[in-house]
């Protein structure tokens, strides 16, 4: 079980399982977890170390011991323990990944949960349980690899990254004393991908994210009228727009350059935004309350809609991934006249500036880019036959 966000509320909540006995570990306190035994009946203890032995201590049952009590228990317990130079804490993988995400990844990565998707997809079914102390080289390469050889060679080498730092962690943790990663080379060479969708290609991909459906069609067609990344567009939030201004601003923690960023909304984008469904702040969610994912399992059938639409007009299929839209849309743009410098802007692509027009500069450019994107909007509707209802602003 992974490490949750205890409350009282929650703990409260919290359900017998009638088959098994269930933990859960609390992601404030290494070491403290709620035991719910199969009868409802819910009890505190303190799970440790003791050389290479694994022992759990009762602190109390819950009611009648709080969570903030047991948390008080807890610690104390672990504080003196380690004084005496008995205890400490057991640092299972999962406990210390959960650690890892809010403590390191959260703050410093705006795409930490790709990171700790990684971790739920890949690495939690082979090392959930496993002491974070007791992973070994070969442990590393077996996971990695295993990947790699899935076909995945560019995720492998994301997955490897990922360990790296995340050892690097537990070693600023004291948690170990080196990391099992750190020898471990990348398991393949990536080279700078050109690829890009031709025109005839964007008609097909049009047609095949209008089968897919909400919420992933209607996200394809702003990636590629947008030209934003993968996972800004994701995580695009109705507050984060102004559709009578055809505005969208992402904030400097939203973007991968750590920089406020306006995109104007050509008339085509503000039309299918108005049509999507509002189930929440995100645009684009499942369930009303977080972002889309799972970007893998959606391309699969974005890929079979396409490759047949292709096929059945006798042209070729080439693999191709989302970030190549970015690519598509700085080619076409260029196709259409817009100058290299306003592309990068519209792209958002980090250059040399100084503090004041990363600050105030925002609204830099906005005519020059609305015009970009308002010029790519009018050439993909031309290209796909799709009629603009909404006027430019």
């Amino acid at each position: 079980m992974r490490a949750m966000k205890l409350t009282d509320a929650r703990v409260a909540l919290i359900k017998a399982n009638v088959s098994k006995r269930i933990e859960y570990p609390d992601e404030l306190l290494t070491g403290l977890r709620l035991r719910v035994g199969t009868s409802g009946r819910k009890s505190w203890i303190v799970r440790a170390r003791i050389g290479s032995q694994i022992v759990n201590k009762t602190l109390g049952t819950y009611p009648n011991l709080s969570l903030s009590k047991a948390r008080e228990k807890a610690r104390q317990f672990l504080i003196e323990s380690a004084d005496r130079g008995h205890f400490q804490p057991v640092p299972l993988f999962e406990d210390v990944a959960t650690q890892f995400i809010e403590q390191y990844a959260k703050p410093k990565n705006r795409s930490w949960h790709l990171q700790q998707r990684r971790f739920e997809i890949h690495v939690l079914p082979h090392w959930r349980g496993r002491r974070v102390d007791s992973i070994r080289r070969a442990d590393v390469i077996a996971i990695v690899d295993n990947l790699f050889n899935g076909g995945s060679k560019v995720s492998a080498n994301r997955l490897l990254v990922l360990l790296k730092t995340f050892f690097k962690f537990c070693i600023r943790k004291d948690y170990i004393e080196s990391s099992p990663a750190e020898a471990v080379d990348k398991p393949a060479e990536e080279v700078s991908r050109d690829r890009y969708l031709s025109e005839k290609e964007i008609k097909f991909l049009w047609s095949a994210a209008t089968l897919l459906g909400y919420p992933f069609g209607p996200m394809v067609k702003i990636l590629l009228l947008t030209g934003q990344r993968r996972t800004e567009v994701a995580s695009m939030k109705w507050s984060d727009l102004d559709l009578d201004k055809g505005e969208w601003i992402l904030s400097a923690k939203d973007t991968k350059n750590a920089k406020k960023h306006l995109v104007p909304l050509s008339p085509l984008v503000v039309q299918y935004l108005k049509a999507l469904p509002v189930l929440g702040d995100y645009i684009f969610t499942t369930d009303g309350e977080t972002c889309v994912s799972g970007y893998s399992k959606f391309k699969v059938r974005l890929d079979k809609f396409m490759k047949f639409n292709l096929e059945s007009n006798e042209a070729k299929w080439e693999e191709w991934h989302l970030h190549d839209l970015r690519r598509t849309v700085a080619t076409h743009m260029a196709r259409l006249g817009i100058p290299e410098f306003i592309v990068s802007k519209v792209l958002n692509h980090s250059v040399g500036q100084g503090i004041t027009a990363r600050v105030y500069n925002v609204y830099s450019y906005a005519a020059e880019k609305r015009h970009a994107l308002e010029t790519l909007g009018s050439e993909i509707a031309t290209l796909v036959g799709e009629p603009i209802y909404v006027s430019s602003t």
